[in-house]
């Protein structure tokens, strides 16, 4: 079963997201639990769930639409077609972020197998599955658009690598399990399904040489006496004009 518990406003949003899909491919219900906190489901368990609208993954051309039309004699294309449908997305997120593609396309693969529309038991939405308080606090407005939830997916990848200084397996348990639970093991955690998560990625992630070198942010200004001034916390001197700059080494 598929379902999301939240607070009733990342419901409603869920609800509106799923509104402006195209026709259906698998039947969302809403029902409300006895917290008062709207849910939704994949599972029609009877009166007391209402049918809301079906969730399918938005047209990108006619020869690469992720579902065949009713009673058509052609297949559902392959994830190898998905994903080079949204290539062009993530080559620009990729480029802009400083990020492998192929690194991208083993993680959507594993994630959501190219479904923009994927929606997993914990929340986690769309092609690279994003949490609804990580789209937040990434600006992602709208989660299951396929550009704005890789571009958003992608951005975090950056800042995870950088926040493990290039190292791939770190940066990933993060990604799956949380920056917490990397924290407290000081390693991958002992989560089976983040081991496998790791591996699996790393299975498929053919590499193209580029260098996952972190890249450090520091602020730059002056003191009283005039001398230079550089900090990673600029929220220690919040009286001073600092300018920000990311740098490729220290």
């Amino acid at each position: 079963m598929v379902s999301v518990k939240s607070t009733k406003i990342v419901s409603n949003i869920i609800l509106l997201f799923l509104l402006l899909c195209s026709p259906a491919l698998a039947d969302i219900y809403r029902y409300i639990d006895e917290n008062g906190v709207i849910n939704f489901t994949n599972v029609n368990y009877g009166k007391k769930h209402t049918r809301v609208k079906t969730a399918a993954p938005e047209t990108i051309a006619p020869e690469t639409s992720p579902r065949a039309s009713i009673g058509a004699e052609k297949p559902a294309p392959a994830s190898s077609t998905l994903s080079s449908a949204y290539s062009t997305i993530i080559n620009a997120a990729c480029d802009k972020y400083g990020v492998d593609s192929s690194l991208v396309h083993a993680i959507v693969k594993v994630e959501s197998d190219f479904n923009p529309y994927a929606l997993s038991r914990k929340g986690a939405m769309g092609l690279m599955q994003l949490m609804p308080q990580t789209a937040v606090d990434l600006e992602v407005k709208n989660t299951f658009s396929p550009e704005q939830n890789i571009h958003g997916g992608v951005k975090y990848l950056r800042y995870l690598l950088d926040r493990y200084e290039g190292n791939i397996k770190l940066a990933l348990a993060a990604y799956n399990s949380g920056e917490t639970a990397v924290k407290k093991w000081g390693t991958i955690p002992p989560f089976k399904e983040t081991q496998k998560y790791v591996e699996r990625i790393l299975k498929i992630y053919s590499g193209t040489g580029k260098t996952f070198t972190p890249r450090y942010t520091i602020f730059v200004g002056y003191d009283e006496d005039g001398s230079l001034l550089l900090t990673d916390n600029p929220s220690n001197h919040q009286d001073k004009q600092l300018k920000r700059k990311t740098n490729k080494s220290l």
